[in-house]
């Protein structure tokens, strides 16, 4: 056993199980939340594929036990049914099935959340006969998934946990069942994300800022394009970071220090002012361009503010400097 076993008290998974229902008789019947299949006494919430032909519908619960969500035992059920045909295709059980995703060709993917409280949860592709295509352990919650069009390619993400799984995104080919890579996210937000199937690129596509690509071994090919593109976003948050980003640069130039000073305006302009949590991280930040382009009263002043407002923001040997070299 492993110390991350030990210290996050890993259990046993139970590995999904499905079956082929060869009845042609099962009524499919599809609502703006719910799917149904009356003759097997199923409900559960469901996401259509990209043609509607195909439906993956799931339910976190043991309906024996009459117990949903978060609980220790008791597993939950999985139907894809095929829309065309007025059937269901596969039936199956999972400790905790959730945010399912279907493919034009019937493939789906499907995130078991796991019993009790351990932060793990497993990421699951599936053929439209219900054969496993990919089946991923995590030792971290999963934040996000979803599978191509086509059924080529499918990526899951991970939350934040002390284990090798903590904030990731993995893409899978599926045509091989092989895994492209696991990386850090770089862009570091709310993504969507979306698929090049050809390229076996994942698209990170972030509202406000713009589309980043990861190529097929992982490598961020929009790296340079996002450091401006979140300068000019409408996020001021993110506008915030950036600048702090490129002002900490070595031998930074007076232009690009006063590209990130022009930047921090506008994120005070967009509302980090309004935000009590924000205001003092955004006059730091903007104490940061003012000495860098030798404007020292005006980053005292701001600096002055900032510790006014929160004491602990880690700019009063700065202001001390300051203070002193202006006598």
């Amino acid at each position: 056993m492993g110390i991350f076993d030990w210290l996050f008290k890993k259990k046993k998974v139970i590995p999904p199980k499905g079956k082929v229902i060869q009845s042609s008789t099962q009524t499919v019947e599809v609502s703006k939340h719910f799917l149904s299949v009356s003759s097997i006494g199923y409900a559960g919430l469901y996401s259509l594929s990209k043609s509607r032909n195909w439906a993956i519908s799931w339910r976190d619960s043991d309906p024996a036990a009459g117990r949903g969500g978060h609980r220790e035992s008791g597993c939950g059920e999985y139907v894809l049914a095929d829309l065309v045909g007025d059937v269901v295709s596969v039936q199956g059980q999972m400790q905790r099935p959730n945010n399912g995703s279907v493919a034009d060709n019937g493939s789906f993917c499907l995130e078991d959340w796991h019993f009790g409280s351990s932060l793990s949860g497993t990421f699951n592709v599936f053929d439209c006969a219900g054969n496993s295509i990919v089946s991923k352990e995590l030792t971290a919650n999963i934040f996000g998934s979803g599978i191509s069009k086509n059924g080529k390619l499918a990526y899951c993400a991970t939350a934040n946990s002390k284990t090798e799984h903590g904030y990731k995104v993995i893409l899978f080919d599926l045509a091989t069942s092989k895994e492209l890579f696991c990386v850090t996210p770089r862009t570091q937000g709310l993504e969507t994300y979306i698929f090049d199937e050809e390229r076996k690129f994942l698209i990170a596509d972030i509202k406000g800022v713009g589309k980043f690509r990861y190529d097929s071994t992982g490598d961020f090919v929009d790296g340079n394009n996002l450091g401006k593109a979140n300068l000019e976003s409408s996020d001021y948050s993110r506008i915030i970071r950036a600048a702090e980003k490129i002002l900490r640069e070595q031998d930074i130039s007076n232009e690009r220090a006063s590209e990130a000073l022009e930047a921090v305006m506008r994120a005070r302009s967009l509302g980090a002012d309004s935000n009590p949590a924000w205001k003092p991280n955004v006059l730091k930040v903007q104490g940061f361009a003012h000495e860098i382009l030798g404007q020292a009263h005006q980053a005292i002043e701001v600096y002055e503010e900032a510790i006014t407002l929160n004491p602990k923001i880690g700019v009063k040997r700065r202001l001390d400097a300051l203070k002193k070299r202006v006598g």
